[in-house]
């Protein structure tokens, strides 16, 4: 939960500053908020003070702004992030969502169909993750009083314990079944704060990622956590 924290004050601290560059779009830290209440209101069904007690979320989404809200809204709701690797065949991803054991799932459009044909096969419900608003955007999202979306929801929303799990990465299965390896929050903050410290992290750096974000190898824990969290924590882009 104190990485969503972390990333809620960047919109507070540096108005309008870019979180995001994808797909030729740049998305601020403002917009990021805005889209994780929003997937946060559709996990919790518009209860804002809503709590998924723990419950796991599938992550279905290549990497981009959405991913990252996908992520955090889960976080925010009291959820725990289930990132669903999109290279996997269908046995593949009942196996990780029936062994991680999977309630909801989200989405973007472009996996929608084979993701509704899986859910349909499972307990799971569906919701799309809808598109995050791109910078071009954000004049017209402003609040009109001055308030800001992590204003409204960082108050509402943030009773969470360090030691509730957050994420569940899957290993790549080579020498057998993937197994799911459980991040608490505190977990993550930790190593997310080791590696801010370590590099000297700030607002003013960009970053450039290439790697993975689904499943727990060395490098791919190195592009979630160093590549994407770590940066977003320090205000980067």
């Amino acid at each position: 939960m104190e990485v969503f924290k972390a990333v809620a004050k960047q919109e507070l601290a540096a108005h309008g500053s870019v979180a995001i560059r994808a797909d030729q779009k740049s998305y601020s830290y403002k917009q990021l908020i805005s889209s994780v209440h929003q997937i946060s209101n559709l996990l919790c069904g518009n209860d804002v003070k809503g709590n998924l007690g723990g419950a796991r979320i599938g992550i279905v989404a290549k990497p981009s702004a959405e991913f990252v809200a996908g992520v955090l809204a889960t976080w925010f709701s009291g959820g725990v992030a289930v990132p669903l690797a999109l290279s996997y065949p269908e046995v593949e991803l009942l196996y990780v969502m029936n062994n991680s054991d999977v309630s909801a799932i989200l989405s973007t459009e472009d996996h929608s169909e084979l993701m509704q044909s899986i859910a349909s096969k499972t307990s799971s419900q569906f919701f799309h993750i809808p598109p995050v608003p791109y910078k071009s955007l954000e004049k017209s999202k402003d609040s009109q009083n001055g308030e800001s979306d992590a204003d409204r929801i960082f108050l509402d929303n943030t009773l969470r314990s360090s030691e509730d799990p957050a994420l569940i990465l899957y290993t790549s299965g080579t020498t057998g079944k993937p197994k799911g390896v459980v991040h608490t929050h505190r977990s993550i903050i930790a190593q997310v704060q080791t590696l801010t410290k370590a590099w000297g992290y700030t607002s003013a750096d960009q970053f450039l990622h290439c790697l993975p974000l689904h499943h727990i190898h060395e490098i791919h824990v190195h592009g979630l956590f160093n590549g994407l969290l770590a940066p977003l924590y320090a205000g980067s882009t």
